[in-house]
């Protein structure tokens, strides 16, 4: 699970959601991260600044995601800003190998899950377990940008197609998923 309160992660985030905990005593052994940023607009202006070199990574073709690793990767804990072109896949949610949290930081979504389809809109904080099946919705085909949090990998992940769970190598196609596979096997 990640928290904020034991990272020593320097971040670009701070919300409300922040300041209303500033005022609490803090419990022992944690450490509190001074966070950079005062409002959405900033978050919007760094995330443009970041994406001005190449991302570090690319999902599909044409491009579904693009991905810029903002700490070096590792099995620990990864933090990624990522552009969302275009809608997930609609033929089924998906889930995750981590627990991870996202910020959306420019754009909305709509996002389908199990309990209901959400609006997502800039300064939004979303926790989800590993488990936790979705699908993203661009609102007017409008790119998106997240600040996308990862914890360990904890398990493969996949889709969850009406018969059954499918893993996502035999979901997808390509080497890293990147086209469009078989799907439930429709």
């Amino acid at each position: 699970m990640l928290n904020f309160a034991q990272s020593t992660l320097r971040c670009p985030l701070h919300i409300d959601h922040c300041r209303r905990h500033q005022a609490r005593r803090p419990y022992r052994g944690e450490t509190r991260v001074s966070l950079n940023y005062a409002d959405m607009d900033d978050m919007a202006a760094w995330a443009r600044a970041r994406m001005q070199r190449h991302p570090d990574f690319v999902i599909g073709e044409p491009a579904y995601l693009r991905r810029w690793w903002i700490v070096p990767r590792n099995t620990r804990q990864n933090v990624y800003l990522h552009e969302i072109l275009r809608d997930d896949d609609d033929r089924a949610l998906h889930d995750h190998p981590w627990e991870n949290t996202s910020v959306l930081v420019i754009g909305r979504y709509r996002e389908v899950t199990p309990s209901g389809t959400f609006l997502r809109e800039p300064g939004d904080v979303v926790h989800r377990s590993a488990t936790d099946a979705h699908r993203l919705e661009l609102i007017g085909g409008e790119p998106c940008v997240s600040l996308f949090f990862t914890g360990p990998k904890v398990r493969d992940w996949g889709f969850h197609c009406p018969n059954a769970w499918v893993h996502w190598r035999d979901f997808t196609a390509g080497e890293n998923g990147e086209l469009v596979g078989r799907g439930c096997g429709e």
